[in-house]
């Protein structure tokens, strides 16, 4: 599976994410009516925590392929996207607390809101990785 490091590839990956995540950060006020957050700060802070998350994983993944599963054919990309599962949602759990619910006070919907955000994550990869298809430039998730 191609990831990274081509520049622009990264761009149109994360300039997705970043549209994608405002848009969540908009749909989260509603969820959130007394958060007053700009939808814009959250959504660079998601896409960082995105970026930051995604290289780590990223490392992890390639160690764990090298040292562990030895290039398991086809179903590592499988593996890896269901992996990527509980670090979304520590990422969207990290953002609520950040953002919109300090200290998840209300975690039966921080989890909610964190199984969509991380649903929302997975559309956001199949829109990104179809902009990387077409524009040339390599693919990153994150």
């Amino acid at each position: 599976m191609p990831m990274g490091p081509a520049p622009l590839g990264f761009a149109y990956f994360v300039s997705v994410k970043f549209v994608g995540y405002t848009a969540a950060a908009y749909a989260l006020r509603r969820v959130y009516p007394d958060s007053k957050v700009a939808v814009a700060k959250v959504g660079v802070a998601r896409t960082v925590i995105g970026v930051g998350a995604g290289l780590a994983y990223g490392a992890f993944w390639i160690y764990l392929l090298s040292r562990v599963i030895h290039g398991n054919g086809n179903s590592s990309e499988y593996l890896y996207f269901l992996g990527l599962f509980p670090v979304r949602m520590a990422e969207w759990l990290w953002l609520l607390h950040l953002f919109f619910d300090r200290g998840l006070r209300n975690r039966p919907r921080a989890c909610r809101a964190a199984v969509g955000g991380t649903i929302w994550s997975y559309c956001l990869d199949a829109a990104g990785i179809a902009t990387a298809l077409v524009i040339p430039g390599g693919i990153w998730v994150c």
